[in-house]
């Protein structure tokens, strides 16, 4: 399903699709919502600053060191939705030719993915760009890395037993089009598994320093033919989304922090989004990176209540709830994450007794809901107990962990942690608690 699959649910039986909480949306779609005053620490100037973008006078500053910033936050607290605005915000400033990468959009197959992968759809994803946007890319700026592809596709082709190999037609001819077609069909490869797969990757990371050579040989002609009058762009600049979900924690891992240094291969500007599982590995980044956190809604801002209100009845019409408490009940136990908000009234929409949404069937949703949370160990109740002591737990494995699961949500720099009101409001967790402080 699309953003522009997605309608805002004026019967009953229209509230699932509606608040489908997997399907980000931009603020060109009905449902956006602005949530940038209640992030608190979060500034979008921020972001615009790193990249020497005015944006009142849309005005740029050519960076003389390729920017890599990582976006970090919970799944649903709407990274994507932001990430989507910006694209669009800063392609109209010219300062960058955007690109937008989403690896878990049916491009890559994310249970089985590498770093090469990923490079390779950056490369595709940057010729696509380049032909919507209509810049005038010629021949001769093409062909030495058309030239190296194309003789690591033969390496490819040379080395696989089976009749399926990558598209050896796309290399017929040169040229813009051929290029593309040959990395389209080396990515579709990608997706799938197999021999041919493995050969791919096998060759390109034999290659991998000539291959960010002549990517990066490639991005510096194309940023000087941006630069000319008839296509008027200042630089390049990859949004790359979707590593949250890559299929375990150690590809996770494995991908952007222990290969990070592959990222910082490619000399050209970078934004990548930071899965909320390696919160606890920002500091590695740091020294060649710039880590920003996309916090969850502060709902004890002024009028963050009110606009999490809009944000429900953008999607829900007002008659399919029975009462204001019942909208008031949902977000206070969304407790400002946008997703969660969602799942509860998806879960209660399931389960309400009639076609309407009350607060019993919110409660029974919270219930039902805080039955998925998985078993708490020993040193996570701890952390938790310590959290509503009122006290700050020191950094550790638990504590990290607790933010993975969708336990700990975390505001800002300054707000206490709290823990997630489904599992506080859980009456075998409530058991469990009490029975620590006995």
């Amino acid at each position: 399903m699309s953003q522009s699959d997605i309608n805002k649910a004026t019967t009953f039986y229209k509230i699932q699709d509606a608040v489908a909480s997997n399907v980000p949306v931009d603020e060109k779609h009905e449902f956006y919502i602005d949530f940038s005053k209640y992030r608190d620490s979060f500034k979008e100037k921020q972001i615009y600053r790193h990249l020497a973008i005015n944006p009142a006078t849309k005005e740029c500053t050519d960076l003389t060191q390729p920017k890599k910033l990582f976006l970090s936050g919970y799944r649903g607290t709407g990274k994507t939705s932001e990430l989507l605005k910006l694209k669009n915000a800063i392609s109209e400033t010219k300062c960058y030719l955007t690109i937008f990468v989403d690896i878990s959009d049916e491009e890559l197959d994310t249970n089985n993915i590498q770093t090469v992968d990923i490079m390779i759809l950056m490369l595709e994803k940057l010729l696509k760009e380049l032909d919507e946007s209509g810049a005038t890319i010629n021949q001769d700026i093409m062909n030495p890395f058309y030239d190296w592809y194309s003789t690591r596709i033969e390496e490819v082709n040379s080395s696989i037993s089976s009749i399926i190999s990558v598209d050896a037609e796309a290399s017929v001819s040169t040229g813009f089009l051929s290029f593309f077609k040959l990395i389209a069909s080396t990515k579709s490869q990608l997706k799938g598994s197999g021999e041919t797969k493995e050969v791919i990757r096998r060759v390109f990371n034999q290659h991998f320093s000539d291959f960010t050579t002549k990517f990066n040989e490639f991005i510096l002609t194309v940023k000087e033919k941006l630069n000319s009058a008839e296509n008027s762009f200042t630089d390049i600049l990859f949004i790359i989304d979707g590593f949250e979900k890559i299929g375990t924690l150690e590809d996770m891992k494995k991908i952007l922090i222990d290969d990070s240094n592959k990222f910082t291969l490619i000399h050209t500007n970078m934004m990548l989004t930071l899965p909320v599982e390696l919160f606890n590995e920002g500091s590695r980044l740091n020294h060649f990176s710039t880590t920003l956190r996309l916090p969850l809604i502060d709902l004890d801002i002024d009028g963050a209540e009110d606009t999490m209100k809009e944000f429900i009845l953008k999607r829900v019409d007002r008659g399919l709830f029975k009462d204001e408490e019942t909208i008031d009940e949902i977000i206070k136990l969304g407790a400002g994450h946008p997703r969660q908000t969602l799942q509860i009234i998806s879960r209660a929409y399931v389960l309400a007794d009639e076609d309407i949404l009350d607060t019993k069937s919110i409660k029974d949703a919270v219930n039902k809901l805080g039955k998925e949370f998985v078993e708490l160990n020993s040193e996570e109740l701890e952390v938790l107990k310590s959290i509503e002591n009122g006290q700050f737990p020191p950094a550790s494995t638990a504590y990290f962990g607790l933010k993975a699961k969708n336990i700990l949500f975390e505001y800002n720099d300054e707000k206490l942690n709290i823990i997630n009101p489904i599992l506080k409001n859980y009456p075998l967790f409530q058991k469990r608690m009490e029975s620590l402080n006995a």
